[in-house]
């Protein structure tokens, strides 16, 4: 989702670039989004993802955002959250919950990330002044037109072609899911070649290891937090591969309508993909059984190409966001 830039390939730091990558960072941020942790307080949950040089925390009725800044301070802040869940609880269905959860992370990650950008243009050119409306439109805009051509368009249009327009559409859904899983993990090898983000991955990680630490009611320090795996189960990546999985699936009862109409009524039925995906991973979370383990095992998997271990420093900013939520959420760890 949960977000990236077109020249951000090249690894380039200069002042000038900050306001283009937003572009491709903006699919991979939506990729490192949903973090969760049990275990606290009556089903609580704590989300959290990785933004640029810091970590955004998000819990029932805050989000925390921690962001080192060049002169090697901290920047941390707590804001209200105003879900969306919280003030309807009677939305909180099973199918129906997963696509809010997903419009609120998607929602919130793009904030946070564009206030830790703003940051870090403030310090980088010293003029007090961040990205603009105009800019942050248009990085989003584009990042949302990339996300639709690379990961529904061309997909759609290329698996007919593939297998022939007289192939049963069952094969045209299943060459068509497997094109966009490729395209998915061709994508995330191709921004991991960016030194900026793979500095984004390994607080990826620094999120996860917070988070790990929380829930099983360590104590909040750096030094433990470096202990702790850098995969969690539910971590976005593992989400959106679910998604393009299930897609497979609730593409085969479609039809074969031209083109444009397919690739319509497979943005529409994106929530409904959510809706379930978000449910699988909810009970996977809790679940034991070797079956559950087995499904989430790829996306765990394909968390080693958006997590590195993070270092002492980076794992002091994404603890820093999560004590300031921990203050202001009042939470009690299990311990």
């Amino acid at each position: 989702m949960h977000y990236p830039s077109g020249d951000m390939l090249d690894g380039a730091s200069s002042a000038s670039s900050p306001s283009r990558k937003p572009i491709m960072r903006s699919i991979a941020h939506a990729v490192m989004a949903g973090t969760s942790a049990p275990g606290l307080q009556a089903d609580y949950r704590v989300g959290g993802q990785a933004v640029i040089e810091g970590v955004m925390m998000r819990g029932r009725r805050f989000w925390a955002l921690a962001v080192r800044k060049p002169d090697g301070t901290i920047h941390s802040s707590v804001e209200p959250l105003n879900s969306f869940m919280v003030r309807h609880p009677g939305w909180d269905k099973p199918f129906v919950r997963g696509i809010f959860v997903m419009g609120e992370s998607l929602a919130l990650g793009w904030k946070a990330l564009s206030v830790s950008a703003d940051i870090a243009l403030e310090e980088e050119e010293g003029d007090g002044k961040g990205m603009g409306w105009v800019q942050k439109t248009i990085s989003i805009t584009l990042a949302l037109l990339l996300a639709v051509g690379l990961f529904v368009l061309l997909p759609t249009w290329l698996a007919p072609r593939m297998v022939g327009s007289e192939s049963p559409v069952w094969l045209w859904n299943l060459v068509e899911g497997g094109l966009r899983i490729a395209f998915f993990v061709a994508y995330l090898l191709l921004v991991s070649l960016s030194a900026e983000m793979r500095r984004v991955f390994e607080y990826h990680g620094a999120e996860h290891q917070s988070i790990h630490l929380l829930e099983n009611g360590y104590p909040l320090e750096p030094q433990w937090a470096l202990k702790e795996g850098t995969d969690h189960v539910r971590c976005g990546t593992s989400f959106i591969l679910l998604v393009l999985v299930i897609t497979v699936f609730v593409y085969s009862f479609l039809g074969k309508p031209p083109v444009w109409i397919r690739v319509l009524e497979r943005i529409a039925l994106i929530p409904l993909v959510a809706g379930i995906s978000y449910e699988i991973m909810k009970y996977a979370d809790r679940s034991r059984s070797p079956w559950m383990q087995a499904l989430v095992a790829p996306g765990m998997a394909l968390q080693k190409l958006t997590t590195r271990r993070p270092d002492l420093e980076q794992a002091e900013v994404a603890l820093t966001a999560l004590k300031a939520l921990q203050d202001k959420e009042d939470l009690k760890t299990r311990g």
